[in-house]
């Protein structure tokens, strides 16, 4: 049976990669370094998720076109609107953004939970 990836897991796995890395660079487990490294994971998520937000949100869907009817008409050398077809962005990217989403926002949520811990049982 093959394996679905899930959020979940890919939470999971991010958090398990973070804190492996944590223990070959600083050689402990530290709620300081913890912060900064589920920061960078949740940055990579969180960009990638609101990217795709945005461009499903239908906000570039007529920039796209334009550039792609351009583009068209440069390499075919026509004018004519008549084979000219194209799904919009929006469209195209769909609602897969979501993965990236609450992956980001699970481990950002981590981020700020080590940092409270630090400040509170650390300092």
């Amino acid at each position: 049976m093959k394996q679905k990836i899930t959020p979940t897991r890919v939470f999971t796995v991010s958090l398990l990669l973070c804190l492996f890395i944590e223990l070959i660079i600083y050689k402990e487990l530290s709620f300081y370094h913890t912060t900064n490294l589920t920061f960078y994971g949740a940055s990579l998520f969180l960009i990638i998720g609101l990217f795709g937000a945005s461009f499903s949100s239908g906000f570039f869907d007529f920039f796209n076109y334009s550039m792609r009817k351009l583009a068209f008409n440069i390499r075919n050398s026509r004018h004519s609107d008549e084979e000219f077809i194209i799904k919009p962005l929006s469209k195209v990217i769909g609602k897969g953004y979501s993965f990236f989403l609450k992956v980001g926002s699970a481990l950002l949520a981590v981020c700020l939970l080590t940092l409270l811990a630090y400040y509170l049982i650390e300092r």
